[in-house]
Parts: C-alpha cells; sequence; structure tokens
C-alpha cells in the first residue's frame, strides 16, 4: 500500500542544533573593516609594528614616511666606483705609533656609507641641537629611508612646518618623543612629546654622519 501525495507527514520538532548561534562568529575589528592595500616593499617591516602594536592594544603614535626637504641631496643611482686604500695599523690619537704602516684593503665609501642607494638621500644639519651625538651645524647627514625607526635611532622627522634632526625614544606604553642632545649651547632646544593618537612623519635614520674637522 502506497502513501498517497495528500497525506501529511508527522510532525516533528524543530531541531535547536546546527545554524548560527547569535553573538557567534568573527568580532568587528575596533580599527574598522580590512582594506587591501599595495605598499612598498621596504616599508612592510613598519606596517608589521604597526599591526603587532595593533593586537597588542598599544597602537600609541603612528610612525609614517614623512616627505623629502626639496634641497636634500640624492645618491646617484649608477655611482662610480673609487677604492681608497686603508692602514692595517691604528692610529692612536695621543702619541704617534713608531710601527710602519701596510696597507691591509681598499675601501669604496660608496658601499661604505650607502647601504640602501635607491632610498638614501643627503641632508645638512642646520643647528645644534645634538652636539653631544656628535652631529654640529653644516654636518653631512647620510639618511636611509628603508630602514624601520628604532628605539634610540637618531631621525629625520617631518613635523610638518619643519624638518628636525632628533633623537627617537619609543616608549613602553606606546608613546613617543623626539630628544635634542645638546647641553653645552646657551639656547634652549625642545624636545617633542606625542600622545596615543598622533602621528609622527619620519624621513628615515641617520646612518652616518660626515663631518668637515679642518675649518675654512
Amino acid at each position: 500500500m502506497t502513501q498517497s501525495d495528500d497525506t501529511q507527514p508527522e510532525s516533528r520538532p524543530k531541531s535547536t542544533h546546527g545554524g548560527r548561534r547569535a553573538g557567534s562568529g568573527r568580532k568587528p575589528s575596533p580599527f574598522g573593516s580590512p582594506v587591501a592595500k599595495k605598499i612598498p616593499r621596504n616599508l612592510l617591516p613598519m606596517v608589521e609594528s604597526l599591526i603587532q602594536k595593533n593586537k597588542a592594544g598599544k597602537l600609541g603614535v603612528v610612525l609614517t614616511t614623512g616627505s623629502v626637504p626639496l634641497d636634500a641631496l640624492v645618491v646617484h643611482p649608477n655611482p662610480t666606483k673609487l677604492d681608497l686604500p686603508i692602514a692595517t695599523e691604528k692610529i692612536p690619537a695621543g702619541f704617534a705609533s713608531p710601527a710602519e704602516g701596510y696597507i691591509e684593503d681598499y675601501l669604496d665609501f660608496n658601499e661604505y656609507l650607502v647601504r640602501n642607494p635607491s632610498s638614501t638621500i643627503i641632508a645638512r644639519c642646520g643647528g645644534y641641537s645634538m652636539l653631544d651625538a656628535g652631529i654640529d651645524k653644516d654636518d653631512l647627514l647620510v639618511i636611509d629611508r628603508a630602514i624601520t625607526p628604532s628605539h634610540r635611532d637618531i631621525v629625520m622627522a617631518d613635523l610638518g612646518s619643519e624638518y628636525t634632526i632628533k633623537r627617537l625614544h619609543i616608549l613602553d606604553d606606546g608613546c613617543v618623543e623626539l630628544h635634542s642632545e645638546n647641553s653645552r649651547g646657551d639656547e634652549s632646544y625642545p624636545n617633542y612629546t606625542f600622545s596615543d593618537g598622533d602621528e609622527l612623519a619620519i624621513v628615515g635614520v641617520v646612518m652616518h654622519v660626515i663631518k668637515d674637522v679642518r675649518k675654512r
């Protein structure tokens, strides 16, 4: 005997298993929905650092890449090679060494001073706020824009209305400060403090200082 089409099946209680439960699923991010974005490869370390601070709830000051000063010098993409001899003996500052110096090797200053040619600029220091760090007015600064700034690096910062060379201090709470280092001058050289949520534009990290010790 077959069941006719109009026969109603026996009613069953509604299942309480399966399906989406209230409050389940991925929680919304307090920083907004993610966005796919192409960024230069040399900025990846900085972005990764910000992501980790996001996850830890310590976003602090956002470090961004500042603009390059108009009068900054750019490293030539195809520099000529110039090998200069390096002496074997170290020269003492107090007295002359009786040993005769010998050539040990040759050094190309392009390779020694410039790690990333495409992201390196040269700028001249315009003041005396970093004298205790060995940076005098008119010294040439080799600045690498591809290096992720770290605690106590000397950096060039873009403050919007001016550029400045300062020592970067990254505090445990995520806040950032820029410190002057001049205990000898009569002028007051300010430090800069940035609170949580502020944006600080870093042009690059100072890698080398080139100074003229023979004053003209």
